[in-house]
């Protein structure tokens, strides 16, 4: 992150500061060798009153947060609220006047990129103010990603927008690059205005535009209104002229996973069999719903199981944000049912695991399940002779239990606690019951993170280590983890994921 930030210096601007403390900032971000540096030098320039300071300090901020999709913490990002007012405080005066420093309307593409991400309903006057100006270049294309997004977070999103955009998308003197665009920004906004507009650009000549179209036309529940016309689509566009949202509609288009657990095992009837096409395939969103419920109702284990499946995958019955809320009931008692049963066997022959059925159950707890399902989860946790597939899911969904919970329970914990120190155990189920523990507070857990961290066991030994690393218990455990780490081989034979207990000792 900090080799990124030093060699970069702006997106817009030419910056040579008349004022010193101005200047020394800007000089410090190309030097700096920490976190802490780099942010005192971003505050002098973010707090300034100076334009150019100002929209330096948001360009380095959208550098951070680009960068931290890699996997790096942006340095910046307990300074978030102050970078939204100061963007939004930019966009309500008029765009500065070009020179050699910058482009007119420099402060309003660095406030809009700052934007880009957190754009909501608040939003919409001042992006509306920047478009009706038809911008161009940098400024164009930041005033509709935030309005993008904006649209999106907006519920319903603001119509003189959606208008606006439109107008735009359909104005054949624009560049049909900046069209596109446009088009793209109506991407997830909801409501009959911007669908409309969507299927009126399913007509227009070029390819790619309708593409955008029906890219997002094949997004959430408009999909279902608009599988017909998606098929005529994708069937009428050249192969030399399919793009990436080309292949966004095919995928849309194609079924959905068959399961989780249980490839290879198709319904005997023809009825289930419908339904299970429907449910991977779904031809209108009452269909959908009424091939799931049919799955569901079944009665027959492995035929319940994969509706537990599709429920649980985001792939699944939610594929197109379909409305599960009133089934989550029904889905959770005939999860708790299979769990009362003995798991499923293994299919011979085919790609479906031992214990798959108890595994199907174990996902919908790790979604659903509250307190009250603590004797159910804690019974499959203590089960020596538990297949791997269904310990590996206990585990998971009792962290996931643990990490939902206003209250973490100690049962739960307990469970856990014995799995990690049973020596019949595998290895692995230990390090991730472990795992499971981490940032889950109180007491007991820091006994058994610490009692972890002693074993001699060292993949357990190097996730209890892990484990307190976390914010609320590494500044009293620092020296101890310190010490573990000196004593670990390193090179070839560094134990998996002790680079992890490194880095958070850097930090």
């Amino acid at each position: 992150m900090m080799t990124f930030l030093c060699e970069f210096q702006s997106w817009y601007w030419n910056c040579d500061f008349d004022d010193a403390e101005l200047q020394a900032a800007f000089d410090a971000t190309d030097a700096v060798t920490t976190p802490d540096e780099f942010q005192r030098a971003f505050l002098v320039l973010l707090r300034s009153k100076d334009t150019v300071a100002r929209g330096t300090a948001l360009d380095y901020f959208d550098r951070a947060a680009a960068t931290s999709r890699f996997g790096e913490a942006n340095p910046f990002e307990p300074h978030r609220e102050e970078v939204l007012a100061t963007a939004r405080e930019m966009l309500r005066r008029p765009p500065r006047p070009g020179d050699d420093i910058a482009f007119e309307g420099a402060d309003h593409a660095s406030a809009l990129l700052a934007l880009k991400n957190d754009a909501g309903p608040e939003d919409a006057e001042v992006v509306l103010t920047v478009l009706r100006r038809r911008p161009d270049g940098a400024l164009l294309y930041n005033a509709l990603g935030t309005a993008g997004t904006a649209l999106a977070n907006s519920e319903p999103p603001d119509p003189r927008l959606v208008a606006l955009i439109g107008e735009m998308a359909f104005d054949h003197s624009l560049d049909i690059d900046d069209r596109r665009e446009a088009l793209r920004a109506l991407r997830g906004a909801t409501g009959a205005e911007a669908t409309a507009l969507l299927v009126r650009a399913t007509g227009e000549d070029d390819y790619r535009f309708q593409q955008e179209a029906a890219q997002a036309l094949s997004i959430g529940q408009r999909f279902y209104g608009h599988r017909a016309l998606l098929e005529d689509l994708d069937a009428s566009w050249p192969y030399d002229e399919r793009s990436f949202a080309a292949s966004e509609v095919r995928e849309a288009l194609g079924p959905g996973p068959h399961s989780t657990y249980w490839q290879g095992v198709d319904p005997k009837s023809s009825g289930l069999l419908q339904a299970h096409r429907e449910m991977r395939a779904p031809t209108s969103r009452r269909a959908h719903r009424q091939a799931f419920r049919t799955m569901l109702y079944s009665g027959l284990v492995p035929m319940v199981a994969i509706a537990l499946d599709h429920f649980c995958d985001n792939e699944g019955l939610t594929r197109f944000d379909l409305d599960v809320q009133a089934l989550r009931p029904n889905v959770l008692a005939l999860a708790r049912h299979l769990l009362t049963l003995s798991p499923s066997a293994a299919r011979a022959g085919r790609e479906t695991s031992a214990g798959a059925s108890h595994a199907s159950a174990l996902d919908v707890l790790a979604l659903l399940a509250g307190p009250e399902d603590v004797v159910l989860l804690t019974a499959v946790l203590r089960r020596r002779d538990a297949e791997a597939l269904v310990r590996e899911r206990a585990i998971r969904a009792a962290r996931e239990c643990l990490d939902r919970w206003k209250e973490p329970d100690a049962r739960v914990i307990a469970a856990l606690e014995e799995l990690v120190f049973d020596p019949s155990a595998a290895v692995d189920d230990r390090a991730l019951a472990v795992i499971a523990l981490f940032d889950v507070p109180g007491p007991q857990v820091t006994a058994v993170l610490l009692r972890a961290a002693h074993s001699d066991v060292l993949p357990v030994q190097v996730e209890g280590a892990l484990g307190l690393t976390y914010d609320h218990l590494i500044d009293q455990h620092r020296d101890f983890v310190r010490g573990l780490v000196a004593s670990w081989p390193d090179g070839d034979d560094e134990p998996d994921r002790a680079w992890l207990v490194r880095h958070a000792l850097r930090d």
